[in-house]
């Protein structure tokens, strides 16, 4: 039997990532543990093989060595002394192999507590939903709905923040300049739902494509406007007003 090698595990996932990140380091680093795991146990067989022969080697000079010379018992001694020492190095090398076992082991159990910790779920039926932190900040959950984000109506000037939500409720009792904040990247596509309460003068970008390139009139009470980024800017209309 060749002596086997154990290939380098790669690098361990890192918490301090994002999540998509993180669950892309924990697949490949859990992916490479079957392969890992059977590389050991070769090497544990090696191990032990190596220590059999050594170990029959030693008992055949030992019985011949009952009938032989002096001279073949010296041979005999000399044998049994390099069995003691194949011996010892065969118990070292078990135990690095047990080491790297245990070494396995905690990598898995770390990988798994890992996940845990970021509160990461089954992958299975969730293809094309987006993963949010739960609301009582205890890890993530995929999510078949928009969350929706109140502002700050204290300010004259609110900034909507595309990175955090897609659904806003911005209070027009008084006049607002409302602006984008991290919207997607050329190419890609998103929809912004804008729900206005009063009915004071809001002031849009001024690249938003309006429907029939008029900008919207408010309603005496409420106003949903609906926003398409397409690419390269944003499209919109009155969704519904009152």
């Amino acid at each position: 039997m060749a002596k086997p090698t154990i290939t380098r595990l790669p690098k361990p996932p890192n918490r301090q990532n994002s999540a998509g990140t993180f669950a892309g380091e924990v697949d490949v680093f859990l992916g490479a543990m079957p392969q890992f795991g059977d590389q050991t146990n070769q090497v544990a067989d090696f191990v032990d093989q190596r220590a059999s022969a050594a170990a029959a080697s030693a008992q055949l000079a030992q019985t011949n060595g009952e009938d032989q010379t002096a001279a073949a018992g010296q041979k005999a001694a000399a044998a049994a002394s390099s069995a003691q020492t194949a011996a010892a190095q065969a118990a070292a090398a078990k135990t690095q192999a047990d080491n790297s076992k245990g070494f396995r082991d905690s990598a898995q159990t770390a990988a798994a507590a890992a996940q845990a910790a970021a509160g990461l779920p089954a992958l299975t039926g969730k293809g094309g939903l987006p993963l949010v932190p739960k609301r009582d900040g205890s890890g993530v959950e995929y999510s078949s709905s928009l969350r929706k984000y109140d502002l700050d109506v204290n300010a004259a000037t609110a900034a909507l923040d595309l990175s955090t939500g897609q659904v806003f409720k911005v209070s027009a009792t008084v006049a607002r300049t409302l602006s984008f904040t991290n919207p997607p990247a050329a190419g890609r596509a998103m929809t912004v739902v804008v729900h206005i309460t009063g009915a004071a003068k809001v002031t849009w970008p001024a690249s938003i494509l309006w429907n029939n390139s008029t900008v919207p009139v408010q309603g005496a009470q409420w106003t949903t406007i609906i926003l398409v980024w397409i690419g390269d800017g944003w499209v919109g209309s009155v969704g519904a007003r009152s």
